[in-house]
């Protein structure tokens, strides 16, 4: 062992002290990492890599994976947004699919566009996928190849469908043209002095956007879509042979060019001192300062090697166990900042450089260097005072038990896990080891790097050159912000300090200091329908357990009863308005606090999160067989000792109230307050604003808490995944059966008669406006009414949705150009009226509003006498592939159980019949009956008039 750790504690200096060529140097003495045996990598003659896997998880799918070494880095000036359109284009015309083809031949087979069928543009790389494909007949998985084939090298790039995009790629510009975007755009150059990261955003200039002649675009595909950077990754339910034989058939007569031109990784240079990027807008909701502090970044050839781990397990442990010290100051009330955390990364747009990033949020501008300050001496106590032995051994077991997880489940993971592994294998080198082996590599090095190492790590991290510190802040009513100087002068001042070494109070009493007398199970039997043994305990609670071979290491769990807050009228309305958030970030338990079951957690792969709704309430978890105590506890504690800390419930308020008080800037803040004004009258409806959440009262929240769960009988408790009665039995009568409960006061219907909590009918349309920085018209349109809920309508209303999408994105978005991004969601909710509704929101061009909206209208209105078999089709595929899928995962089961329990409808074990008969006729009476109640509403927001 000593031998191990020697070795290792070599790999660790040469890490953080070596400069890349050393590095290269050391890594001749280490061995690369093994590549998992299952996969099979391939180099056509052009130079074009492969990755074929089989996998069955999800049974019968597969995912399709086409990975480029071009981004937007590559540009020239006159360039800018070329790769990202270029992205687009690879959806607008093939060789093999010319116009639309491409996206209505993959919904034809159940591959849905932007949900399945996507692409993204980075400043080094740009991903093509075609994910979750149905492929059970080997057709499909040549189409599916074909179409790889032409993004590579076959995009037709028509001149009249480059100029239909030109709008579309304007209004995704539009839309994220706000706030710190626009900050980033003013202060990468500075940034990035004298390199092409500060000028290479992958949206571009609209300059170029708007302008550049379709050769242009031609030119950049030929010279950088080329067989040597581009990267097919194929895994899923398929015959490796077979599409290895067809990647060879097919790809390998793309012709590499002559001469081609050099693919550049820019370097980042280092610089002396501190680089300060300091900016502000309008629209900037929080004001924030990041202190980078550049290191190198690891080299490619070393990262196949156990460099990466090492790296990445020290990386992890000085970011947990900081991030524990920030959060706890943080946790206390006048703390003095918002909010702070650590992490280590790329160096912001950079893959050539490594940060250790600390970002900060302040109450207000006027704060951002004092925040900075107190932050920066956290990390600076732990750079010179080190970490203690409890800190370490917590975060390690956190790591550890991660790992141990991810091992277990391994033999399950998705298509998807392992095909964006080999992503980031072709495009950054990456190990991509057998489980096995990655796991005994985890297990050796956390296991033999002393605390000691990490300590001496952060040291050599937090340096006085190569820093670079970015803020962005909101607009100040006097004008009047922090300088490089202020700021320059905060950190001077603390490296300046004597810091005491930390001194951390450690919690080592039990969560569960008593336990009420262990109850029994009265009554047990079998539900044929779902499988589960159900038990019927002497408190009058119920618990179902669904075992399940899914995956190896995950237990789901819910718990929900009948009894809801909707009883509660104004006087609660701000505090249960504000419940969700204090109980999701500052719930404890017993005598621990929020921060103190953190910390209790690590290690322990367990869960609760409870949901006090009007109607209902929920408690959802999770964990594994070896955690299954702990969850437990959890429950137990849950029902019988919830808490919110004075000092963390204050602290809590004044990190909304900051959160919120700068969100009125901006437009979408202000149009989602007013969509709720617009739909509700109701006290309890409503958007957080600084004035509730200071309103907010603990002992209300905690009062509706206790009275919602102060009768277990009104209860049934669902396990879902690797659990048996067996393992559960002693555990329910422990922790569940022990619960207070009255069956004879136990809620067993759902009361909904509160006409007060419903939207406000009628056709009408509510107009409002705001000045804007970029000018955009912000809408929401739902039409909705009373619905019987079966398992038919149900899906009807999903069908609707989804048609409407598609006719929403044929028609606004590549016809004419309105907007980037629209698309509908038709739904039901199981209990209540107005359960039905399909609705649509999206930013778009103003110029356009009226027009949109009368075709809008009409798309509607078309829903009633005009669908097509085709269109249902489309539907019918993706939603059959989906249930399909749904009957091999543990959260599906847990759903659908939860929800049979809310109002005896299954909607699991029909779906696929169900959806099989439905036609296009059954589509148009939905609408009808929907349209007929006469409940559209439309919410807009208009930039205002100069």
């Amino acid at each position: 062992m000593k031998k191990t750790l020697n070795f290792l504690s070599m790999i660790l200096l040469a890490i953080v002290l070596l400069p890349s060529v050393a590095r290269a140097q050391q890594q001749q003495q280490l061995p690369p990492m093994g590549i998992d045996s299952e996969v099979k990598i391939g180099k056509l003659p052009n130079g074009l890599t492969y990755y074929i896997r089989h996998n069955e998880y999800p049974k019968g799918q597969a995912d399709f994976y086409i990975a480029q070494k071009v981004g937007s880095i590559l540009e020239d000036d006159n360039q800018r947004g070329l790769a990202h359109f270029l992205e687009h284009m690879c959806f607008n015309g093939t060789t093999h699919f010319p116009g639309k083809n491409l996206i209505n031949w993959l919904e034809s087979v159940g591959v849905k566009f932007g949900y399945n069928l996507n692409a993204k543009t980075g400043v080094d790389m740009t991903l093509y996928n075609i994910s979750n494909v149905p492929v059970t007949r080997e057709g499909v998985q040549d189409s599916c190849l074909l179409i790889l084939h032409d993004w590579a090298n076959d995009l037709l790039l028509l001149p009249e469908e480059i100029d239909a995009e030109r709008g579309v790629i304007h209004e995704e510009w539009r839309r994220s043209n706000v706030g710190s975007m626009r900050i980033y755009e003013n202060l990468l150059p500075t940034i990035y002095p004298n390199s092409p990261y500060g000028y290479r955003l992958p949206i571009g200039t609209m300059e170029v956007v708007d302008n550049f002649k379709p050769q242009a675009l031609r030119d950049y595909y030929e010279k950088w879509y080329r067989p040597d950077l581009q990267g097919i990754i194929v895994v899923g339910d398929i015959d490796v042979n077979r599409i290895e034989a067809k990647i060879k058939e097919m790809f390998s007569d793309i012709e590499m060019p002559e001469n081609p031109a050099e693919r550049v990784y820019f370097p980042v240079a280092d610089n002396d001192g501190t680089i300060y990027a300091i900016g502000h807008d309008k629209e900037q909701t929080n004001n924030i300062v990041q202190l980078n502090f550049k290191t190198e970044a690891l080299p490619d050839q070393i990262k196949p090697t156990m460099f990466s781990y090492v790296q990445d397990f020290v990386t992890t442990m000085i970011s947990d166990m900081l991030n524990t010290r920030l959060t706890d100051i943080s946790s206390k009330p006048n703390a003095p900042f918002t909010n702070a955390g650590v992490y280590y990364s790329d160096f912001f747009l950079a893959k050539t450089k490594d940060a250790f990033t600390l970002v900060t949020v302040a109450n207000d501008a006027a704060s951002l260097p004092s925040a900075l300050a107190a932050s920066y001496r956290e990390v600076l106590r732990a750079a010179r005072g080190g970490f203690t032995h409890t800190e370490f051994d917590r975060a390690k077991s956190e790591y550890l038990s991660q790992a141990e997880k991810a091992y277990n489940n391994a033999a399950t993971r998705r298509n998807e896990q392992f095909a964006l592994s080999y992503v980031s294998n072709f495009l950054d080198n990456d190990p991509i080891p057998s489980a096995e082996e990655e796991y005994q590599t985890i297990q050796m090095i956390a296991n033999s790097v002393p605390l000691e190492q990490i300590n001496m790590t952060l040291a050599q991290l937090i340096t006085d050159n190569n820093r670079v510190l970015i803020a962005l802040m909101g607009d100040t009513p006097d004008n009047v912000y922090p300088t490089e100087q202020q700021f320059a002068a905060a950190i001077q001042s603390v490296d300046a300090e004597e810091i005491e070494p930390y001194k951390e109070e450690v919690k080592t009493e039990p969560l569960v200091e008593k336990l009420y007398k262990a109850g029994k199970i009265k009554r047990e039997s079998t539900d044929d329908q779902w499988g589960t043994t159900v038990w019927y305990l002497d408190n009058g609670a119920t618990v179902i357990i669904k075992n399940t071979d899914f995956k190896k290491d995950e237990i789901l769990f819910a718990a929900q009863s009948k009894k809801g807050t909707a009883k509660y009228g104004a006087a609660y309305a701000n505090s249960l308005t504000f419940a969700p958030a204090a109980l999701r970030s500052a719930l404890g338990l017993g005598t621990y606090t929020s921060s103190d079951l953190e910390k209790y957690l690590a290690g322990k792969q367990a869960g609760v999160s409870p949901s006090l709704g009007l109607y209902t309430t929920s408690f959802s978890g999770h964990s594994t067989p070896k955690d299954l105590p702990t969850l437990m506890e959890l429950i137990y504690m849950n029902f019988t000792a919830p808490n919110l800390d004075p000092e963390e419930y204050q602290s809590l308020q004044g990190q909304y109230v900051t959160m919120l008080q700068n969100q009125m800037s901006n437009p979408e803040v202000v149009f989602n307050e007013k969509l709720i004004a617009s739909l509700y009258n109701s006290p309890r409806i409503q958007m957080l604003t600084p004035e509730i959440v200071n309103s907010a009262n603990r002992q209300q929240i905690l009062e509706v808490y206790k009275a919602m769960t102060s009768n277990a009988a009104d209860f049934t408790f669902t396990f879902v995944g690797n659990v048996t009665p067996e393992q559960l039995r002693p555990l329910v009568e422990k922790y569940i059966a022990s619960l207070p409960g009255n069956s004879k006061k136990a809620v067993t219907k759902i009361d909904t008669n509160y006409p007060q909590y419903l939207m406000i009918g009628g056709d009408q349309v509510n107009t409002y406006s705001m000045p804007m920085q970029t000018p955009q018209t912000y809408i929401y349109l739902t039409t909705f009414g009373d619905m019987d809920y079966t398992t038919k309508n149900a899906q009807l209303a999903s069908y609707a949705g989804q048609i409407i999408s598609n006719r929403l994105l044929n028609k606004i978005r590549e016809e004419m150009g309105a907007v980037y991004s629209i698309g509908a969601s038709g739904s039901m909710d199981r209990i209540g009226t107005q359960n039905a509704e399909i609705a649509t929101q999206f930013p778009m061009k103003p110029e356009m509003k009226e027009e949109v909206l009368k075709e809008i209208r009409k798309i509607f209105e078309d829903m009633t006498n005009n669908v097509t078999q085709e269109e249902v089709d489309k539907v019918k595929e993706f939603m059959i592939k989906n249930y399909t899928e749904a009957k091999e995962l543990n959260g599906p089961w847990l759903g659908a159980i939860s929800g049979w329990l809310t109002n005896g409808v299954d909607t699991f074990h029909p779906a696929i019949e169900v959806s099989e008969s439905i036609t296009p006729a059954d589509v148009m009476q939905y609408v009808t009956k929907l349209l007929a109640q006469r409940n559209y509403r439309v919410v807009v927001l208009d930039p205002a008039a100069e």
